[in-house]
């Protein structure tokens, strides 16, 4: 039988669902911290004192490294990997493996500058149709 292992300093708030591992353990590395309502598929493996805020999913067997932080409601796929210290900010979703050491947002998500840089100019696609409509 497959089992949750549940390493030392974790820290796991109210409402959190770990699913035990089918083909695998699920694991939860040492100093990892879950807010509350954080959902773990199965066989998936988090590293060491990574941060994930409420409402984040990830589905089965994932691999999170180390210091990963994933905020509020996001949304983790299955079968991917999420690099040592990537940042996720909230209500992004992850489709595909990740590299490490950046910071990201959206759904799908990308480098978290260049949405930012994306939503701005999309902001101003009105303002920009009215100029283009009365050229002459």
């Amino acid at each position: 039988m497959r089992r949750v292992v549940i390493k030392d300093f974790v820290e796991i708030g109210a409402g959190c669902t770990i699913d035990r591992g089918v083909t695998g353990d699920t694991i939860i590395g040492e100093g990892t911290k879950m807010d509350n309502q954080v959902h773990i598929g199965h066989d998936t493996i988090i590293g060491k004192n990574c941060l994930f805020a409420a409402q984040v999913g990830i589905a089965g067997a994932a691999l999170i490294e180390d210091e990963v932080t994933l905020w509020g409601q996001v949304g983790v796929s299955k079968t991917l990997t999420i690099g040592k210290g990537a940042v996720v900010n909230a209500q992004s979703g992850v489709p595909s493996s990740i590299v490490g050491d950046k910071i990201y947002f959206g759904s799908p998500v990308t480098d978290a500058k260049e949405k930012l840089k994306e939503l701005v100019w999309t902001k101003r696609i009105p303002e920009i149709w009215e100029k283009v409509k009365n050229i002459k």
